[in-house]
């Protein structure tokens, strides 16, 4: 797993830009692999707990089943994820650290810990 930081645009509707800084890890075959098997590990599992109540296995297996193996492939499809971004709030100016996660995609929608506007992440 490669680590990489970028340097890109925090934009607010009506504000002026600013720069945050974005860590995203680049993921091998391995290491996609070792996220969609615990992925799907997890699913198996829970289905399995729930086999033996009655009435509930008749919806939760199949359920948690198809889950495990589509959240599996979406996993498995992630070549590029967030690990952090920290950067300056536009509106309010706050140094803050944002809550990102999944796939790395841009433009990504956050929002101010502070005052809680919607910020775009930009290149």
């Amino acid at each position: 797993m490669e680590e990489r930081a970028l340097a890109l645009s925090l934009k607010g509707f009506g504000a002026p830009a600013s720069e945050a800084t974005v860590e995203i890890s680049v993921l091998d075959s391995r290491d996609r692999a070792k996220r969609a098997l615990v992925t799907l590990g997890f699913c198996f599992a829970a289905a399995l707990i729930a086999l033996p109540i009655p009435i509930v296995h008749f919806v939760f297996v199949p359920t948690a089943l198809l889950a495990g193996v589509v959240l599996g492939v979406i996993r498995l499809r992630q070549d590029q994820i967030f690990r952090t971004a920290r950067g300056r709030c536009p509106f309010c100016g706050t140094e803050q650290s944002f809550e990102v996660m999944g796939r790395f995609s841009l433009p990504k929608t956050l929002h101010c810990g502070n005052c809680g506007r919607e910020l775009q992440l930009t290149s």
